[in-house]
């Protein structure tokens, strides 16, 4: 499966996502169906990072396109939520913060582990500032009511280290599938019980048990994610730059179209 493939099913079940949130009546089989697309974003985020890390320029021009995509999007993506209650506007920021800080978490890993560095050793006081600085992104990310709570950006940063450890230096598949599977379901095997901890605010084993019941189909779309991402190839596929541009711009156009169509209809 290559990366346009990945960036096709990404659109298809964000869209549907957002469909079903804000004009559908958030319908439980379309939210789980777009439990499917953050993941593949969060992914080939990390994917493309480790493409250019080494390229400083390209590095802080993607850095900054993210930032503007935040701001773009921000109210589109409140209007699709919110409609016209202004007051609830800054109750929530849109998933750009989320990969944001998981970007940021991928260049201070570079910063302090670059990769294929051999001589790079590893020591208690290089661990400790990491997890730190996870912690703290993790925490940034929670604190400003983004998407996916504190272990939003610590996705993107552990799938970077799982594509950093999988591939060779030309960024081949260094892994079998059955093994980038099972690394793959490990992560979210710890990501998924944090996020939903988290979303029950911190709260008892019981009230994290109900909301695991409650948000089972969600983990459902999170499996069907982890299957998808197991088959990457690697390659990067059709890439137009009329098709970059389309996937670059998809999240804050969809949004826009659909708080539009919120608004008008009263949907």
């Amino acid at each position: 499966m290559t990366g346009f493939i990945l960036r096709i099913i990404a659109m298809i079940t964000m869209i549907t996502d957002h469909v079903g949130f804000s004009l559908a009546g958030n319908p439980m089989i379309m939210r789980c169906i777009g439990r499917i697309a953050f993941p593949i974003y969060a992914f080939l985020l990390a994917d493309g990072f480790l493409h250019f890390y080494k390229d400083k320029d390209r590095v802080i021009k993607h850095f900054s396109t993210l930032v503007i995509l935040f701001f773009v999007s921000e109210f589109f993506v409140d209007t699709l939520e919110f409609g016209l209650n202004f007051s609830e506007y800054f109750e929530s920021q849109n998933v750009m913060i989320t990969l944001l800080l998981g970007y940021l978490g991928m260049i201070i890993t570079e910063k302090i582990y670059p990769r294929g560095n051999k001589n790079n050793k590893v020591d208690i006081k290089n661990i400790c500032v990491l997890a730190g600085s996870y912690l703290l992104l993790g925490f940034a990310n929670l604190m400003m009511n983004s998407n996916f709570n504190f272990v939003g950006p610590l996705l993107v940063i552990a799938f970077y280290w799982f594509l950093r450890e999988s591939r060779n230096a030309k960024n081949e598949n260094n892994w079998n599938w059955l093994k980038r599977f099972s690394y793959l379901l490990l992560i979210f095997s710890i990501y998924l019980p944090i996020y939903f901890w988290v979303r029950t605010d911190f709260g008892s084993y019981n009230a994290w048990i109900q909301t695991l019941h409650d948000y089972s189909p969600w983990i459902l779309g999170h499996f069907f994610a982890v299957i998808i991402l197991s088959l990457y190839n690697g390659k990067l596929g059709y890439n137009k730059p009329w098709f970059k541009k389309l996937y670059l711009y998809m999240y804050p156009l969809n949004a826009a179209v659909i708080g539009l169509i919120h608004l008008l209809f009263g949907i």
